[in-house]
């Protein structure tokens, strides 16, 4: 079921700076913040499994203001999109050496990224907050070339922290998320998008507090601290389901059909 489906269609103008801010606490990087903490992390990863292809090519769909191509550009070469025309502009600053183009990829993508072309295809916190992101899926498949991946997370539904804080919980907070669904749905669309399942890991749990009664110094290392470890590390490393997240890797095909 998609539980947002009643919820208006955002505009671009929604995401603005005023969305940044608000979703994340500021409009920009605060050092050592749980958001930096992520785009080191997702950087790290997405690094790692292009030295394990030996890919070159990176396209971010949903990159904002570009942090996490900005750590991997000039070793990679790097694209970014997203649908904030402000969050392009911005991402001229924090990732000067990328190309960044503004698209809703429910509708379309730039002609000037090529279908088969792209070693790994990132969408960080995106696909929930598309009507239909089965489409966007199979769109974005399209751009990776035979064995490329799509590295995806989307909110765990099904997560102990989902049912600990019920409507406080962090997903449920953006009103421009259209489509939390089950974790075994995302899969299922891997499938129907063209593409096998390599691996499904977590993000740990980091939307402390989970327990009102217990102080935060406790709940810190008992829920935060095998986030930490994982960035830390750079490495996906945290079990499947075990966070607030689910992160898919899938792949390709080396033979694509042509059905």
């Amino acid at each position: 079921m998609n539980k947002g489906s009643d919820k208006p269609s955002p505009s671009k103008g929604r995401y603005e700076e005023d969305y940044f801010k608000e979703t994340y606490g500021c409009d920009g990087l605060i050092k050592f913040g749980m958001h930096w903490w992520s785009v080191r992390f997702y950087a790290a990863v997405v690094d790692h499994w292009l030295r394990r292809i030996k890919g070159k090519r990176i396209l971010e769909v949903g990159c904002g203001h570009g942090f996490m191509l900005g750590r991997l550009e000039g070793k990679y070469e790097t694209f970014g999109v997203d649908i904030s025309e402000y969050a392009i502009r911005e991402a001229t600053q924090f990732a000067p050496k990328s190309r960044c183009f503004v698209a809703d990829i429910e509708s379309g993508l730039p002609s000037e990224l090529e279908p088969s072309t792209f070693d790994i295809v990132v969408a960080k916190y995106v696909f929930e907050h598309l009507q239909q992101p089965l489409p966007a899926m199979q769109r974005l498949a399209k751009l990776l070339r035979p064995r490329g991946i799509l590295f995806f997370s989307v909110p765990n539904t099904e997560s102990r922290g989902a049912r600990l804080k019920g409507k406080t919980w962090y997903a449920h907070k953006d009103p421009t998320h259209r489509s939390l669904l089950p974790p075994d749905r995302w899969l299922q669309m891997v499938g129907q998008a063209g593409l096998s399942l390599v691996k499904e890991f977590s993000d740990g749990y980091w939307d402390v507090p989970y327990i009102p009664w217990l102080p935060l110094w406790i709940q810190f290392p008992i829920f935060v601290g095998p986030s930490a470890l994982a960035c830390l590390t750079g490495r996906d490393i945290l079990p499947a389901r075990f966070g607030e997240n689910i992160l898919v890797i899938a792949e390709r095909p080396s033979v694509v059909s042509r059905k």
